[in-house]
């Protein structure tokens, strides 16, 4: 079985690229830019040349791509998109319908909001760490192994302060009112985003008279819920400097992220790591790892909880449905539901040495159980029918 492998260089690539080859497919791993999502001469041009030269049974992509499907479908092989986006919007073209298509996306509320639209061969698939190579680097977890910190509480992440309601340039006061009102009410709710269900048809034309936006004509969105993914990006980014700011003048807090770090002026500030081999570095050598999950994430388990697990680090993450379902609060991970329970819950932790040591243990040995590459591609595959 010969795998068409399309990369858009995504942190994933040589995870799954490796994952494929060890489980004995051949990978014809490719790039070919392109101007739009839904047609580009140029691009099938050049990819029926590498269909052509390789003669490849399937194709495969992390996130959901029309161009690739169409292509599927013209040749007729199997098209396997992981899609770990939330949302993710080419799902919303007609492109999405296509026979050939095996979707897998990893977010439940976002696959039973597809599922209306009756999309063959559409899967809920939580994502992967590839705790292979976090072994081979960091060398393997042991139980009861504190092993040596460099940090007391991290967060790898985007701050997300460029966000597209801040470039609103004006908001009449009775909308901005009502808005600001809706974010602050979401934040202090864990496990049920109602965002979209407050932006009635009266609001959301008075947002579409100050802001512009749009998906091509195809595409099934509706502006409420393009209007609530602005809003949970502008939550999100208010909840991470907020706890940031909270934590960093008790704890020693390290940022690390491609944002501006002026925004918590508090914490040591520790620049971009690179994600294959520097980021599971910081997750092993910190005493706590933060999740704060992107608010559009209505569901599913972030790939950087699994990251962070998989690297063998002891996670702290907001309350997450699907990760409460899958991990035992306080025995796997640890999770919050209140900026004054995540505080609680770091000192706790940061106190009880032992206790967090064998939390992150076992946390590791679920993510190395259930979550692994070779485990879910496995699966993912079974499920695509490729043999």
């Amino acid at each position: 079985m010969r795998i068409l492998y399309y990369t858009w260089f995504e942190n994933s690539a040589e995870d799954m690229e490796e994952t494929l080859l060890r489980l004995g497919y051949e990978v014809v791993k490719c790039n070919i830019p392109f101007q739009d999502y839904e047609e580009d001469m140029e691009f099938s041009r050049q990819l029926a040349v590498v269909m052509q030269t390789y003669a490849c049974n399937c194709i495969f992509s992390f996130n959901f791509f029309p161009m690739l499907a169409r292509a599927a479908e013209k040749y007729q092989i199997k098209y396997i998109s992981w899609v770990y986006d939330c949302p993710h919007w080419t799902l919303r073209s007609p492109a999405a319908a296509c026979a050939y298509n095996y979707i897998f996306v990893f977010d439940r509320i976002q696959y039973l909001k597809l599922k209306q639209y009756k999309l063959p061969h559409l899967y809920h698939f939580p994502l992967a760490a590839n705790t292979r190579k976090h072994c081979e680097i960091l060398g393997t977890p042991q139980p009861g192994n504190a092993g040596t910190h460099k940090n007391e509480v991290s967060f790898v992440g985007s701050l997300y302060e460029n966000n597209k309601y801040d470039l609103i340039q004006y908001l009449p006061e009775y909308l901005k009112g009502y808005l600001t009102g809706t974010m602050q009410a979401q934040r202090l709710i864990y496990g049920y985003n109602f965002v979209e269900e407050l932006l009635t048809e009266d609001l959301i034309a008075q947002i579409g008279d100050v802001i512009s936006m749009n998906l091509p004509k195809p595409y099934s969105a509706s502006k409420s819920e393009l209007y609530a993914a602005m809003l949970n990006e502008k939550i999100t980014s208010m909840e991470r400097i907020s706890c940031l700011n909270i934590l960093a003048p008790k704890y020693k807090l390290s940022l690390y992220t491609a944002s501006n770090p002026s925004l918590a002026p508090k914490a040591a500030y520790g620049g971009t790591v690179d994600y294959r081999n520097e980021m599971p570095n910081v997750f092993r050598q910190s005493k706590i790892n933060l999740n704060i999950t992107l608010r559009s994430i209505q569901s599913g388990i972030p790939l950087r909880a699994l990251d962070i697990m998989g690297a063998g680090g002891f996670l702290l993450s907001n309350y997450q449905p699907e990760l409460a379902e899958q991990f035992e609060d306080g025995r796997e991970l640890a999770l919050y539901s209140s900026a004054e329970e995540l505080l609680d819950k770091v000192q706790y932790y940061l106190t009880h040495e032992e206790e967090r040591c064998e939390i992150a243990y076992h946390g590791f040995l679920k993510v190395q159980e259930l979550f692994s590459y070779e485990t879910r591609v496995k699966q993912m595959l079974e499920l695509a029918e490729v043999e």
